[in-house]
């Protein structure tokens, strides 16, 4: 310049004729700013490389098909690979494959320049490890002038804060499950206490009872296997509850298992338990019922329902006190008693290939064989007695006398249905019965009905059927001369007050 000062130029020099000669044009452009600008441009790229190089966040650029460009140190370090290992290889190449779409889904809308919250996600090492990175929100894309280039994308190692929450959540829900355990067990223990009195709610002095009771003080001071043949409804599980209530095991919860009721498809769960997805709906570990026996009894009612291949699993119980949960491989031992029980003839069972014998001969150890009420008639009175007094404390009444044909009666049927029928018959009579005597009725099985009780029931059923019969022949008509009353010669009030005891309604 004039006054002395060097400045930076761009030069262009150009050959031009002039009068047959070639002069040489030369043109100075003063490009003081533009350089200002390149060595802003080179600074802050220095900047940028230092910050990206040395930054603890994890920065790793790519190329619009997700094709790494740039890797940091940081970035290097925590996984174990060179820059030439992961320069040049897609990204997707070190996210754990089950998580391959969801990190594929996050960066095409990076690329787009959508805008994505936060996703953490599991990369590889190079030692097969694999740790848990979140990445931040975006899009960061890169340009060229006003084209997209390429995306960088930063994260942060959180993997030993995702394994302590795990870790917590881990413990909050094995706090869970043992809460859980703890209440199933209470409520269990709560049972066996209200039910220490099943000793004396086996009713009855004949000598099979004896017999019985006798087998199961034998059998009560010993761990074996015990098994409770008998019909429907004769209180085979009051038997399973006497063994246990009198056993070294009666301050552990006696846990029951219908293996009828359940279904065939979580039987299985309910008997081993499972873990969190171990199954389609499986949302939380549970605990099984031969875990929730453990140091107790566990009563397998129904035991000749139980589906064979679940046989097997009972039967490695039975020799190893060991079995897996659903979904866990690890081996859970047990300190149980087992009392199975059935009304089912097992040894026809194991003839037909219904039942597995080497289970069955496991199970006999000890059978106890529970009689029919048919076998036991003496013990009927006993019975009666004990569930009136049961029925009138909960119902409210208050009956003192049973005529003795009504206990003839009883005594002279039957029983299909056990003590069970005979339990819910009484029931039926105490509710109907409003005074201090038992009377015959519709509550009676009609065989065990007194030969008075069962004239007047028919003689009941006739009144009703004439009564019918001309109400319908008089469209129901009770009163006026065409009416039904007329017809039987009684006062309009006397038929619609009997009509309403035969329980006759249009």
């Amino acid at each position: 310049r004039i006054n002395g000062d060097v400045f930076p130029a761009e030069v262009l020099l150009t050959s031009v004729p002039v009068q047959g000669k070639k002069i040489i044009h030369v043109t100075l452009r003063d490009i003081t700013e533009r350089k200002k600008v390149d060595n802003a441009l080179r600074e802050s790229e220095k900047k940028y490389k230092f910050l990206f190089e040395k930054s603890t966040v994890l920065n790793c650029v790519m190329d619009m098909k997700g094709i790494i460009t740039e890797i940091n140190s940081a970035f290097l370090e925590i996984f174990g690979y060179s820059k030439n290992e992961i320069v040049g290889r897609n990204v997707m190449d070190f996210v754990v494959a089950e998580q391959r779409e969801k990190a594929a889904t996050q960066l095409a809308k990076n690329i787009k320049g959508e805008y994505t919250s936060e996703i953490d996600v599991d990369i590889l090492a190079k030692d097969g490890s694999s740790r848990t990175i979140l990445f931040s929100r975006g899009p960061a894309l890169l340009y060229e002038g006003n084209v997209p280039v390429g995306v960088l994308i930063t994260g942060i190692d959180i993997t030993d804060r995702k394994r302590a929450e795990d870790a917590l959540k881990m413990a909050l829900s094995e706090v869970e499950q043992l809460k859980n355990r703890l209440e199933k067990e209470n409520l269990y223990l709560q049972n066996e206490i209200k039910l220490t009195h099943n000793f004396e709610e086996i009713i009855g002095k004949s000598d099979v009872i004896k017999n019985i009771l006798g087998k199961v003080e034998q059998v009560a001071a010993t761990d074996s296997t015990v098994l409770i043949l008998g019909e429907i409804g004769t209180g085979k599980e009051l038997i399973a509850r006497a063994v246990h209530s009198i056993s070294r095991r009666n301050d552990h919860p006696l846990v029951k298992v219908n293996c009828a009721a359940l279904p065939a498809n979580i039987i299985e769960s309910e008997l081993f338990g499972h873990e969190k997805g171990a199954f389609t709906g499986a949302y939380a570990r549970k605990i099984g019922r031969f875990e929730l026996a453990n140091k107790g009894t566990i009563f397998l009612d129904e035991i000749g329902d139980l589906p064979m291949d679940l046989q097997v699993k009972l039967l490695r119980v039975l020799q190893d006190g060991e079995f897996e949960r659903l979904g866990n491989p690890n081996t859970i031992k047990v300190d149980i008693r087992i009392i199975a029980a059935t009304n089912r003839d097992l040894e026809k069972a194991v003839e037909n290939n219904t039942f597995r014998e080497d289970l069955y001969y496991r199970l006999n150890v000890f059978p106890i064989k529970v009689p029919s009420l048919r076998e036991r008639k003496e013990d009927i009175p006993f019975l009666v007695n004990h569930f009136i007094k049961k029925f009138c404390k909960k119902i409210g009444r208050k009956i003192e006398i049973i005529p003795q044909k009504i206990m003839d009666g009883l005594l002279a049927y039957d029983w299909p249905g056990n003590i069970r029928e005979l339990e819910n018959i009484i029931e039926r009579a105490v509710i109907v019965c409003q005074g201090k005597r038992l009377e015959a009725g519709d509550w009676l099985p009609q065989k065990c009905m007194p030969a008075g009780a069962s004239n007047i029931t028919k003689l009941e059923e006739v009144e009703r059927a004439h009564i019918l019969k001309v109400l319908e022949s008089t469209r129901w008509q009770v009163s006026g001369e065409k009416g039904a009353a007329k017809i039987l010669g009684l006062n309009p009030n006397t038929l619609v007050s009997r009509m309403k005891k035969l329980n006759i309604h249009r």
